[in-house]
């Protein structure tokens, strides 16, 4: 017996299916972070521009604060220097247009040629304004041993 009540059934927008409802918003948030960090390698002003909020806050392993502006002058200016910069145990929470992400941070790299804290424990909260996900806030703890 056929039943006429099949339908077919959308395709996520996603290249990937998304687990929960808010799996794809996740997964865009860690493509947009890696793009950061490949920005801060290379000091691409232009994209992390396009990645911080104007009002972007940020608090590093030392307690200095950054605004949008001391970060982009910072990595275009050489004081601040990566060679590598690699994530780990991350997680992503969407709450709407508002999504926390944490995780473990290795960091080889100078600040103004000071050693930056090599192994983090990291906190971002990323905001969707007009469309676009932007990096409003970060804060950098330095960790002693990972666990």
């Amino acid at each position: 017996m056929e039943n006429s009540d099949m339908r077919p059934v959308p395709l996520y927008s996603c290249p990937r299916p998304c687990s929960g409802p808010y799996g794809c918003r996740a997964r865009a948030i860690r493509k947009l972070d890696s793009e950061r960090i490949q920005a801060q390698i290379h000091a691409d002003a232009t994209a992390l521009d396009r990645i911080y909020a104007a009002d972007f806050i940020g608090v590093g392993p030392s307690g200095r604060v950054r605004t949008k502006p001391q970060v982009i002058l910072d990595f275009t200016s050489g004081d601040l220097k990566f060679q590598s910069i690699t994530t780990d145990d991350v997680q992503v929470r969407v709450y709407g247009n508002t999504a926390v992400e944490t995780g473990l941070s290795t960091m080889i790299g100078q600040d103004k040629g000071k050693t930056v804290p090599r192994d983090t424990r990291f906190t971002r909260v990323w905001v969707k304004q007009q469309g676009h996900w932007r990096l409003v806030a970060n804060h950098y703890s330095s960790q002693t041993t990972r666990q």
